[in-house]
């Protein structure tokens, strides 16, 4: 159903596909499919970062979103939260550094203030993605795809760091399978993928500092050992289907060999 709804909404969006680029746990689940860990991939929304640098002015995003059945989420907070047809919400974030002036809504004009939402964090997918081909789980019953860019793993890694570092301080909004997902990105990609694009974000106007500060996050939340924050929460995901103490012990290792890697 998530990816029903992501389809739902690059169909859509169809005209402004070439300013969209597709985060959040669909896009870590497209880039490690192939990797057999005890956790299922499952989520049951869509993320999607809009770049405001390609996003044409006809048809506004909220017309656009309309026509396709989506209808905003009702709550206040819900900022730039579409509801599709199927009930699956996808969320139109745009980050931070190229978001215009303002709080939670964005500034791009012509286009509706509420319509998307600013996103501090996931600066970094605006360089770091590529092109994939978005299917169905079942074709058969749903045969529409699309050619879209999908944030890279290490565009993946930065924002997911900023998310969990962000809500320490609210447990009733964290999530251990967000720290999963880091366990995840570093069992399935190569080492030197990560560091390839680090070293690009690292050099890059809007996705330098974030990255930089995904990395000290990286060091404290998981290479400091299997008792630290993120890699107790990475093995709490797999409470009653995995081995808890494996997956801390193993994310905690895995950071720290990323780390270490990046050192002369």
């Amino acid at each position: 159903m998530a990816r029903l709804g992501l389809l739902d909404a690059l169909e859509a969006l169809e005209t402004h596909l070439d300013a969209l680029v597709i985060i959040g746990a669909q896009a870590v689940y497209l880039h490690t499919g192939g990797t057999e860990i005890a956790l299922a991939e499952f989520t049951t929304d869509g993320d999607v970062a809009v770049n405001p640098d390609f996003l044409s002015s006809d048809p506004l995003v909220e017309e656009a979103m309309s026509a396709g059945g989506f209808a905003p989420d009702p709550r206040p907070s819900a900022i730039g939260s579409w509801i599709s047809p199927h009930g699956v919400p996808v969320d139109l974030m745009v980050p931070d550094a190229v978001a215009g002036a303002g709080r939670r809504g964005v500034r791009v004009p012509p286009h509706g203030s509420h319509s998307m939402r600013r996103a501090r964090g996931i600066e970094a997918t605006l360089i770091d993605n590529s092109t994939m081909t978005i299917r169905a789980l079942d074709p058969v019953a749903d045969p529409r795809q699309f050619d879209a860019s999908v944030a890279g793993p290490a565009a993946l890694l930065v924002a997911k760091l900023h998310k969990i570092h962000d809500r320490l301080g609210a447990p009733s909004r964290q999530d251990n399978k967000d720290a999963h997902d880091v366990y995840r990105l570093l069992r399935a990609v190569e080492t030197p993928v990560f560091l390839d694009a680090i070293a690009r974000l690292l050099g890059s106007g809007a996705g330098a500092e974030v990255t930089r500060e995904a990395l000290d996050h990286l060091g404290v939340l998981f290479a400091r050992g299997a008792g630290a924050r993120g890699s107790v929460m990475a093995g709490a995901a797999e409470e009653l289907v995995g081995d808890p103490a494996s997956v801390s012990e193993s994310v905690a290792i895995l950071a720290q060999d990323l780390l270490e890697a990046r050192r002369p």
